[in-house]
């Protein structure tokens, strides 16, 4: 049953002297519910209900308890109200109160003092008096030990005032190295969160870089094709062009021939007109003569028959020519289809180059926009290093002070061992708080490093690949170029044959209007 109850006697001894006070040590655990009516009555061995007490002293709390918490007590009893020497044993007992036993004690006895026990000789040097003079003084043993005992409860009090008090200093430093223990905790919980979305960021940055470098290579693939396409068009086009070289000068001997066809038709017009003149002198000679020859009959025939070959001759030379004049034409034609479909591609690849100008522009845009993103946040990550770093110099004063107040406890002899074990936990608590701060400064570095390089490898490759990709294209000002040379060949073409059509006579336009009709 002693050790179910929550006071506690201490300090008791097997006897006490009635001449002398009496003092009853006890200690009241947290668990107990102090009251300012409990009491401890002086009862001798047997009592039955608390009512049997001898005497009783009002059990009385230190300055500053609080309710919930250790204490230890003492209560006096005054020689007067103490029972005579004798056999008969006594002890005390804790009374709450509702009248309960909270402790008993053990049992003790009164006993008066043996003569020469009682009394000390002390010496003692007279005053005013010559020098060697002493004086001896006979006083009780229980007064010295009275004097000797106050004197003793004094400086325990003394010491216990000391002790309460380095007892509320160790509870506010523990009540403020929680507090910032708690501050760490959500300045660590926001750094870890803010590390959280820098490493989205990043990798949302990257996966932007991802997505213009896809987007850079279609279209690279794309005005790679449109490359080929665009040479394609230019190879078809020399082939045109060498075809229609081919045609002029074809169209040039065809011309020739003409024009050697038309000279031997003058020739052939001139013998027929001759001969026409020559056969109506005939006639008229015949008329006048009225005498005609066979021969001549004959001659006339021949005649008859070579203008007839003459006219057809004629005839398919004209129709020789009405073709070459719509073959020519229908060359023409393609030339103007080939002049209509390289302006076509000329302004498509235009096309091309100004979207591939603006992707590259909005490009340079988002790098730069990613660039200054990855620069803040590597700011905000030095920030917060920096805070971290002031955090720590804090610490580390607060842990000078700590250790300044180790030194002040460790010159208290009495302090108990559990503020020696909660000064011990505080610092395994500060260790443990400064291992965690170490591997968050490290993770953090970690980070930025991470951080650094991969940006600084995503921006080198991305300002790498859109330079060569640039070089590789042909330049925009180059399709002017070529088309206006290919304009001016062809217009240069087309003069020579209008020249070549305007340096005909009048007579070989009106044969060419009646070929073509």
């Amino acid at each position: 049953m002693e050790e179910k109850r929550f006071v506690h006697f201490r300090d008791v001894a097997v006897s006490y002297f009635s001449q002398t006070r009496v003092d009853c040590r006890y200690t009241i655990s947290s668990q107990h519910d102090w009251s300012s009516r409990d009491w401890i009555g002086l009862f001798k061995v047997g009592w039955l209900t608390v009512k049997d007490y001898y005497t009783f002293a009002w059990a009385l709390a230190p300055e500053g308890y609080q309710k919930g918490a250790d204490a230890n007590c003492s209560v006096a009893f005054h020689p007067s109200y103490l029972p005579i020497p004798g056999v008969e044993e006594y002890q005390f007992v804790y009374v709450d109160e509702r009248g309960d036993v909270c402790a008993i004690s053990s049992q003790f006895t009164f006993a008066a003092p043996r003569p020469l026990d009682e009394l000390v000789t002390l010496e003692k040097s007279g005053e005013g008096e010559e020098d060697g003079d002493d004086l001896l003084l006979v006083v009780p043993k229980a007064l010295i030990l009275q004097n000797l005992l106050e004197g003793c409860q004094r400086e325990l009090h003394e010491l216990h005032k000391k002790f309460e008090a380095v007892n509320g200093d160790v509870e506010n430093e523990r009540q403020r190295w929680k507090t910032d223990r708690d501050e760490f905790e959500i300045l660590r919980s926001d750094m870890r969160s803010q590390i959280e979305q820098l490493k989205t960021n990043l990798r949302h940055s990257t996966e932007k870089t991802e997505e213009l470098e896809q987007k850079h290579k279609e279209a690279q693939s794309s005005s790679e094709s449109m490359s080929a396409e665009f040479n394609a068009l230019l190879a078809e086009r020399a082939e045109n062009q060498q075809r229609i070289k081919e045609l002029e000068q074809d169209s040039a001997t065809l011309t020739q021939q003409k024009q050697d066809i038309e000279a031997e038709l003058e020739r052939m017009k001139e013998r027929v007109k001759k001969m026409t003149i020559q056969r109506r002198d005939e006639e008229t000679e015949r008329r006048d003569l009225q005498l005609e020859n066979e021969q001549m009959h004959a001659d006339l025939r021949t005649l008859q028959e070579r203008l007839e070959a003459s006219e057809r001759s004629t005839e398919a030379l004209r129709r020789d020519l009405s073709e070459l004049g719509s073959l020519q034409s229908h060359s023409h034609a393609e030339l103007h289809q080939v002049r209509l479909q390289s302006a076509q591609m000329s302004l498509q690849l235009s096309q091309a180059n100004l979207a591939l100008r603006e992707g590259q522009s909005t490009w340079a845009q988002e790098r730069e926009t990613l660039r200054q993103s990855a620069e803040l946040d590597k700011d905000r990550v030095q920030k917060l290093s920096r805070e971290l770093q002031k955090k720590e110099e804090w610490l580390q004063e607060e842990r000078s002070e700590r250790e300044k107040l180790e030194v002040e406890l460790g010159i208290e002899k009495d302090c108990n061992r559990e503020q020696r074990a909660s000064l011990r936990a505080l610092q395994k608590e500060q260790e443990q708080h400064q291992l965690e701060k170490q591997e968050l400064l490290d993770h953090i570095h970690v980070l930025e490093l991470r951080l650094d390089t991969e940006t600084d490898a995503k921006w080198a490759e991305a300002a790498a690949t859109p330079i060569s990709y640039i070089d590789s294209l042909p330049s925009i000002d180059e399709k002017p170029l070529l088309e206006s040379s290919s304009e001016l060949s062809l217009s240069a073409l087309d003069s020579e044959q209008h020249d070549e059509s305007t340096e005909k006579n009048p007579k070989d336009n009106e044969d060419d209007v009646m070929c073509s009709g």
